[in-house]
């Protein structure tokens, strides 16, 4: 049975639109013209990413640490979220 894990997301306004972005998964980025589509786009390329890198088999993300040093960088630039894939 899969488990639901929860990835942070940072959203950044672009010249077009908004980037999507997990500072936990390096090389997966999604962008489009809206929060709630880039959000979509990047869910869907997460769960592709992860199919192909294997992190299913992982039990658990361990990011808690690195989030705080991570997002502080961004301050109040960004708007954030959290989407949940199954792993």
């Amino acid at each position: 049975m899969k488990k639901a894990v929860f990835v942070p997301v940072v959203i950044l306004r672009t010249k077009n639109g908004y980037s999507a972005h997990s500072p936990v998964i390096n090389g997966c980025v999604a962008t489009d013209k809206s929060i709630d589509s880039a959000l979509k786009r990047f869910k869907e390329a997460l769960e592709f990413h992860i199919e192909g890198e294997q992190l299913a088999e992982k039990k658990k993300f361990n990011y808690v640490k690195e989030l705080k040093d991570i997002l502080k960088k961004y301050e109040e630039d960004a708007f954030y979220a959290s989407i949940k894939i199954a792993a």
